[in-house]
């Protein structure tokens, strides 16, 4: 499967979940850069630590594949977005959900979150679309 055959719509989508697993891969890296691998500032468990690390590899990894093997990158991130938000959603559940705080502080702190669920969002919705046009470019 090559790019360039796709259409520019599945072009763009993919451009864009690239430019997201790209983006999460950064915060991951800063984190390591500051803090350290498997940093005990994270006050998690080891799993935890191990699992917010290794996106420093499987983003850029997704990232590079929906461009250079957009089916296998379309799987990846689709895996990768859905581990991360249960995750962390699991992991930040007290946090998030029973922390009395007003919405708009709510908002303010937990921004990082609501734009990895919108972005998980964005992979499940485009996901079927994308995933017929490259199989539909692979056939021919």
């Amino acid at each position: 499967m090559i790019f360039k055959d796709l259409k520019k719509k599945t072009q763009t989508f993919l451009i864009f979940q690239s430019i997201g697993m790209l983006m999460g891969a950064s915060t991951h890296l800063i984190w390591i850069m500051d803090n350290g691998v498997l940093s005990e500032k994270y006050n998690a468990s080891l799993f935890s630590k191990i699992f917010w690390d290794s996106l420093v590899i499987l983003d850029p990894a997704a990232a590079l594949l929906l461009i250079v093997r957009p089916k296998v990158g379309l799987y990846l991130t689709l895996a990768i977005i859905t581990l991360d938000i249960l995750h962390n959603n699991i992991f930040y559940f007290n946090e998030l959900y029973l922390n009395s705080i007003e919405i708009s502080d709510w908002v303010i702190k937990y921004w990082m979150i609501i734009g990895q669920v919108m972005f998980g969002i964005f992979v499940y919705i485009t996901f079927k679309g994308n995933l017929k046009e490259i199989k539909l470019k692979s056939i021919e």
